[in-house]
């Protein structure tokens, strides 16, 4: 793919939208035992064994379970349906691409459901077992794992977030945009790509969305800082 033809991949993509643990217990048991020992006399001084146990108990962070990265997959061979995230992009300059497919003739209407991201946000996505593909390209790893990516559930940028794990429900205010149409946020009953798991959106400079505890993610671009209020 030319640098012409990767850099418009939005323009011929039907984009539907704009946009516990692991814990290692290391036991050393180390037990120091005197042998016999003649004396001066020849005879030999009685066995004393001085048992040392030393314990030391290791917490780690759980590693993230790798599942796939650039490429086009055949679901239920190469890739199990389920849902999976990214923790950023990988920095692409033509940013972050992926789609659901129902065959592999390179056609749009071979597209289920696309989004994607010109950011390195983190993207979710819901594979399905009817879906016979998945195509990913600048989104960096997908993992199986859907841990926090945000290092705060009350103050975050943009990517596609799960809510009470990313971000916890209340009302949000962003930092600002560029300009009046460059942020977009979205509020998202699942992560399937499609219009139906759009709960309520918009395009604004400024903006205050309350996020419900029913909500399933939070998606934005463009916005700058989601602060908690």
């Amino acid at each position: 793919m030319s640098k012409s033809d990767r850099g418009n991949w939005f323009g011929r993509h039907k984009v539907l939208s704009v946009i516990g643990g692991i814990i290692v217990l290391i036991i050393i048991i180390s037990v120091a035992t005197s042998g016999g020992n003649k004396g001066n006399d020849g005879t030999v001084a009685d066995k004393q064994s001085t048992p040392s146990t030393q314990k030391s108990t290791t917490k780690t962070k759980p590693a993230a379970k790798f599942a796939f990265d650039d490429g086009t997959f055949k679901v239920g061979s190469d890739i199990k349906p389920g849902t999976y995230r990214t923790h950023g992009g990988d920095g692409s300059a033509f940013g972050c691409y992926w789609a659901r497919l129902s065959g592999f003739s390179g056609e749009v209407d071979d597209i289920i459901a696309n989004n994607g991201s010109y950011t390195n946000g983190s993207q979710v996505v819901t594979i399905a077992p009817s879906d016979k593909g998945f195509q990913t390209q600048g989104c960096g790893k997908w993992y199986a794992q859907l841990t926090q990516v945000t290092s705060s559930k009350a103050t975050f940028g943009d990517g596609m977030l799960i809510v009470g794990t990313d971000v916890a429900p209340g009302t949000y205010k962003n930092s600002g945009a560029k300009d009046d149409y460059s942020c977009y946020w979205a509020r998202l009953s699942g992560f399937s790509g499609t219009i139906d798991d759009i709960i309520a959106n918009g395009v604004n400079k400024s903006n205050i969305v309350t996020i419900a505890p029913s909500d399933k993610g939070f998606s934005s671009a463009g916005c700058g800082t989601w602060t908690k209020q």
